[in-house]
């Protein structure tokens, strides 16, 4: 089930807020929900709240799913959690629109009456700031819980090889022919063919693309280490094992983000994201959205993603974001990139981060009003100032002292990133 119109009112910095999450005219998918939706804003504009109204309304859908009607105080217990006006649109796996509201004079649970439970396909997975994964109505996982479904054929499979290397050595250790080394051999290669060790595909699928830019890589050898045995290990490009304890915050979050989505495969989800860059490299926030938006995956899902980075902002299609900005009595509105009076059509778009610069997304997504701070400012004067001098100069400088100008403004060009021309 997939969200398509938010309407909320008196909740947080939301005062008659409304959001069409809806592909715009034009587009091959135009009146659909958005498949995935970057929300961005200056700190407090709501961008978590947005995140947690659709944990708790998505919660309170996963409970109405088996509500019966002497159980409507357990059920109002969950609406509780949600803001006492608001309006809501969805779309579901079966292309049936839900609606859902509540207002001073409807209640949501009344509502719910008239909705057919099989039609409230809700799951939901929240992926917090935290190292740690949420899901409705559970406590909040470990790591180990992340991958425990990974680890049962980890181990199935090490220790199914474990076996097939004691029958092995029994056959080498044995009084045995060349015949039956060989054919003992063969034996134990097409096992290793017919049953991939799911720590390859974990590896080659997923994980060391990415690890490798940080000098590491899944570790595949077999230990035979009664700790290891059901784990996954990882170590670096050159064979040295790297304990969890000692495992960067950005390898952290990557596996700890990554992996839930490999174990569960899930399906028709709704998947909220708060701030996915965290301790992640400017050159992996470039590739972490489509890392977690791949049909490798799951399938069929909505993913919300709040975050802080220009570099996030820049995988997304405009009409894919939010931005929030304040209005002068504190409540947010959502910044449009498109012309009103035109309406609502692809060409009509005058924003689309994914072709602009970084400097110019922090400038035209992000309201940074300036390009750079006071200590590059007064650098840019003294370059101004060299090349003034170096321009007046015309023949009337001293060699030596005219190549030490040209040398200093050189210097600091190349500090500044300046580009000028040489012969000017």
């Amino acid at each position: 089930m997939k969200v398509a119109h938010l309407q909320l009112n008196n909740y947080n910095q939301f005062k008659n807020f409304e959001l069409d999450l809806t592909y715009p005219t034009g587009h091959a998918k135009a009146g659909q929900p958005l498949d995935k939706v970057c929300i961005i804003g200056q700190s407090g504009t709501g961008k978590t709240s947005l995140l947690l109204f659709l944990k708790n309304l998505w919660g309170f859908l996963i409970e109405a799913e088996f509500y019966s009607d002497n159980e409507e105080l357990r059920l109002r217990k969950y609406a509780n959690f949600l803001p006492k006006e608001f309006r809501a649109s969805f779309l579901n796996t079966k292309k049936i629109e839900i609606l859902l509201s509540q207002t001073s004079s409807s209640d949501l649970i009344e509502s719910i009456r008239f909705l057919k439970k099989e039609d409230l396909d809700a799951n939901i997975l929240y992926f917090s700031t935290e190292v740690e994964l949420q899901t409705w109505g559970a406590t909040q996982l470990t790591f180990t819980d992340f991958w425990f479904r990974i680890a049962q054929d980890i181990q199935k499979y090490q220790e199914l090889e474990i076996q097939k290397r004691i029958e092995l050595s029994k056959i080498i250790e044995g009084d045995s022919s060349n015949e039956l080394l060989q054919q003992g051999r063969n034996d134990f290669a097409k096992w290793k063919q017919n049953n991939p060790n799911p720590l390859d595909d974990i590896a080659d699928k997923l994980l060391d693309t990415v690890l490798n830019r940080f000098n590491l890589q899944v570790k595949r050898d077999l230990s035979f280490k009664k700790d290891d045995i059901g784990t996954i290990r990882i170590e670096t490009l050159q064979g040295e094992e790297v304990p969890f304890n000692c495992w960067s915050t950005g390898t952290k979050q990557l596996i700890t983000r990554v992996l839930p989505l490999y174990a569960m495969r899930p399906e028709n989800y709704l998947l909220l994201f708060d701030e996915p860059e965290q301790s992640l490299y400017p050159d992996i926030q470039t590739e972490i959205i489509d890392i977690l938006t791949s049909s490798r995956l799951s399938t069929d899902c909505q993913f919300f993603f709040a975050t802080h980075s220009p570099l996030i902002a820049s995988c997304f299609e405009p009409w894919e974001i939010v931005e929030l900005k304040f209005n002068p009595d504190g409540s947010v509105y959502r910044e449009l990139y498109y012309d009103i009076k035109k309406g609502n059509h692809i060409d009509n778009y005058t924003i689309d981060p994914r072709y602009l610069r970084w400097d110019s997304i922090l400038t035209r997504l992000f309201d940074l009003d300036k390009d750079s701070n006071e200590a590059r400012t007064r650098k840019l004067m003294e370059l101004a100032t060299l090349r003034s001098k170096l321009q007046k100069a015309n023949g009337k400088l001293p060699p030596e002292e005219k190549v030490q100008l040209q040398s200093q403004f050189e210097k600091l060009a190349e500090l500044l990133d300046w580009e000028y021309n040489a012969e000017n």
